[in-house]
């Protein structure tokens, strides 16, 4: 079995920072391709007027200058590397992405099944990936 071809999708939290770690030193040791990848979760509106046109270029201008800091970081290592940043449903973007570009194991962080106010948490995007997953997924926790 071989690993090319990395995912790391990313909502730029401590917990996708945990998984950045691993996602590194699998690429180092496989010296995989890195895709990282940032879903921006749309919003329903009946009206698309332009202070939400706004709201969402400026959102969108914010994340691009985040995912170019991440992947500074993947640079400096040496790792070949791709970014994406998709409109879509998390769970759903991260899939489909997987599926197109052939990824051979798909590596994110997870909040856990317990929200801060220690609420089960079923549903989460980790949890949706997991089970539809074209590929494996390696998952990684965060320590609080």
């Amino acid at each position: 079995m071989n690993v090319d071809r990395i995912l790391f999708p990313t909502d730029f939290s401590a917990c996708s920072e945990n998984a950045r770690d691993y996602t590194i030193y699998l690429a180092e040791r496989l010296n995989a391709k890195i895709y990282i990848l940032h879903a921006i979760e749309p919003l329903e509106y009946l009206e698309v007027d332009e202070e939400v046109k706004k709201f969402f270029d400026e959102i969108e201008l914010q994340m691009e200058n985040k995912i170019e800091k991440e992947k500074e970081i993947f640079v400096k290592k040496g790792i070949n590397i791709e970014t994406e940043m998709v409109v879509g449903p998390r769970w759903r973007v991260i899939n489909t992405f997987a599926k197109e570009k052939n990824i051979d194991l798909i590596v994110m962080g997870s909040h856990g099944l317990r929200t801060e106010t220690d609420q089960l948490a079923l549903g989460t995007t980790s949890h949706k990936v997991i089970f539809t997953s074209p590929c494996p997924v390696l998952l990684v926790r965060h320590e609080r």
